[in-house]
């Protein structure tokens, strides 16, 4: 009986406070990715220099990309050069607004499955 009990107090919890979420700690800090997902990484302040870091394009092209993510607390204009980018190379784009991200990733180029890229961070 106890499982049965055990059983049901999952469901109500699930009822109460949503399905629990894997890695959630670090989907917050990388633009609400798993961290092995992603192929290349910029703060916000690397998205925010005048210069295009090339290595982002370089991600681009790899054919385990599938989308580019921009932080939207940045501003557009930051966001625009990396946005003509993901265009050239026909990878679609998305601008996160989720007041519940904490980390400071600016920018991810991620693939739809794990590629446990080493060094995702761009020095």
């Amino acid at each position: 009986m106890s499982e049965k009990q055990s059983e049901l107090e999952q469901r109500l919890m699930v009822g109460l406070h949503g399905t629990p979420e894997l890695k959630h700690h670090e989907k917050v800090q990388h633009l609400g990715q798993f961290r092995e997902r992603i192929i290349r990484l910029l703060t916000k302040n690397q998205v925010e220099d005048n210069h295009v870091y090339p290595e982002i394009e370089e991600a681009l092209k790899d054919p385990r990309a599938i989308r580019l993510l921009l932080n939207g607390d940045l501003a557009y204009r930051y966001r625009d050069k990396y946005i003509k980018i993901a265009r050239k190379h026909s990878k679609p784009y998305t601008v996160v607004n989720d007041p519940s991200l904490k980390g400071n990733a600016g920018l991810v180029v991620v693939a739809d499955h794990a590629v446990d890229v080493d060094k995702i961070e761009v020095k």
